[in-house]
Order: C-alpha cells, then structure tokens, then sequence
C-alpha cells in the first residue's frame, strides 16, 4: 500500500524499546479542505500541519467525539481550527489578514491563545487544554504541551507540499508507576536515540515512502509492529438544522428585516462553503417552534 493513493493514519510500536509511534499522509482530503477557500501557499502549509496534529492526537486517544487544535489571534492569523473525530473525519479552517508569509504566521501565534479541545458530546462535556508556544513551530510547541501537562516525550514531524500533508510522531509509552525512575530513564534514552535516527531523514524525504518501507528506512534493525492503517476522509457534518443555529444567535428581528431585503436568508458553512438556504416560511416556523441550538454555532 502506497501512501500516494490512500489517506492513511498507521500505529507502530518498537517491541524492544517504551516508544510507539503514529504516521499520517494526507492527500485527497487535505486537497479538498484546501480548495475550499482561497489559501495562500503559507497559510495552506500551516493549515495541512494543524490538520496532521490533529488526527496524529486523536489516534492516542480512545474516545467517540472530536478533537480541535484551535488558534485566535491578533496578528496576521486570525483563526486557525483542525478537528477530527474518532473516526478520523477531518475538517479545517483559517482566517488571515492580508499578505501572510509562512515566517508571518508563525510570530502571529505569539498574540493569541493556542488550545487542544476534546468534545466527547457527553453533557456537553470539552475539556480544553491551552498549549504554550514554543520554539518556532506548531509542532515544537505540541511536544511541549505533552512534555509539560503530560510528562510525555514527545516529537513530531511535519512536512506540507502543494499536494499533500505529512506527519510522524514518537511518543514515550508511560512507565509503570512502580518502576518510575529506572523506566523514565529508559524511556528517555529510547526516544532520544530514536528521535535522532528520524532527524537524520529530511521531512521531504519521507512524504514519498510507503510507510513500511519508511519506518524500516528510518529505524534500522529495530523490531517494528506496525498495525493495520486507518483511512482518513474529510467530511463536515453541517446540516440544515444546524444552520438554523446561526438564524437564532441573529435573532428573530433581524432575521425579519434580512427576509425584507432579500426575500432569503443564506447560511453558508465556514467549513465547506455549503449554502442553506431559508425563506419566510422557514423562518416562521423557526422561531415559532426554534430548536435547540447547537452547542458549537460559532463552528457552523
């Protein structure tokens, strides 16, 4: 299986040393989430990372909902948002201002707040943890929230061309609490001697490989096990009646007077620029009987 026909995400453990490891190639669904606004270069590269990390989290996890990596800032990067769920579903979004290198994007996550949302839909339960930037990349800072709030090792690999979205991560396996010390100091060392095999490869380099053949490449006469991948897809969940909640949040007078000047409403989906359409009929019934609103509207 060639990572150039299939959008995949694939566990691997190392038998003989405490580090597991994820790699994800991206193609067909990062293709589409792209297409979906007029990106520039930086801001398509940026958004193919965030929406990486993103499944790349969800696989260590074992929940039903979505996970977000989000970003709201002041500079030039307005909105960064990468999710995907259980079933690795993706969908993402940014919002810049003017002309943006890649260099732009990066200091502007020095004037905002970078977050990791976990929504499991359980009585509304999020969790939501806030990542501090680090270094100078996306992914240096998420090594440092699981190095920080986690006690982790972690690192990641990221690697963006015009066609497809790359990304490897090892991650320490946890030690046993009852052997903490001699196990962290082995863990250490695994992911240290690892890390340093994977840095020898180019990010480029790697995008092209099968991931098979990747990992034996990378890690020499290390014993691998690697697991069945998964495919990832791009989908967005938006509906009509999740619209609607857009139409509430306006609320009933304005959404009167909108009808007055255009005879419709249109809700379009800031995910996939899907259009809904509303006419006074809809809008009647709306608030008359309105619904419960979404607990995510602003993500609609």
């Amino acid at each position: 299986m060639s990572t150039n026909d299939q959008d995949i995400i694939q566990r691997f453990i190392f038998d003989k040393q405490p580090v597991r490891g994820e790699v994800i190639h991206l193609q067909h669904s990062f293709q589409t989430i792209v297409k979906q606004h007029a990106y520039p270069p930086a801001v398509c590269k940026l958004l193919g990372e965030a929406l990486c990390i993103a499944a790349l989290l969800s696989s260590t996890l074992k929940f039903e909902g979505r996970l977000m990596v989000q970003f709201r800032g002041e500079g030039k990067l307005k909105l960064l948002l990468a999710q995907c769920d259980h079933q690795f579903h993706i969908r993402g979004l940014a919002k810049w201002e003017g002309d943006a290198s890649y260099d732009d994007l990066m200091r502007s996550f020095t004037e905002g707040i970078l977050v990791i949302m976990l929504d499991t839909g359980i009585h509304k339960s999020r969790y939501q943890g806030i990542v501090n930037w680090q270094g100078y990349s996306l992914a240096e800072s998420i090594e440092g929230y699981f190095k920080d709030s986690e006690q982790l090792m972690t690192k990641i690999w990221l690697q963006v061309n015009e066609t497809s979205a790359f990304g490897l991560m090892l991650q320490a396996v946890p030690p046993t609490q009852q052997r903490q010390d001699l196990e962290t100091c082995t863990v250490d060392q695994s992911m240290q001697a690892l890390a340093g095999m994977t840095a020898k490869s180019r990010p480029e380099a790697m995008v092209d490989l099968e991931i098979q053949k990747l990992l034996h490449t990378l890690y020499p006469g290390e014993d691998i096990r690697i697991f069945s991948p998964k495919h990832v897809t791009f989908h967005c969940p938006c509906t009509q009646k999740s619209s609607e909640g857009a139409i509430l949040v306006l609320g009933q007078k304005e959404a009167e007077e909108e009808l007055k000047n255009h005879r419709v409403i249109v809700v379009t989906c800031d995910f996939c620029n899907k259009q809904y359409t509303f006419d006074a009929v809809d809008i009647a019934k709306l608030f008359h009987h309105p619904p419960v609103p979404p607990s995510d509207i602003s993500l609609h």
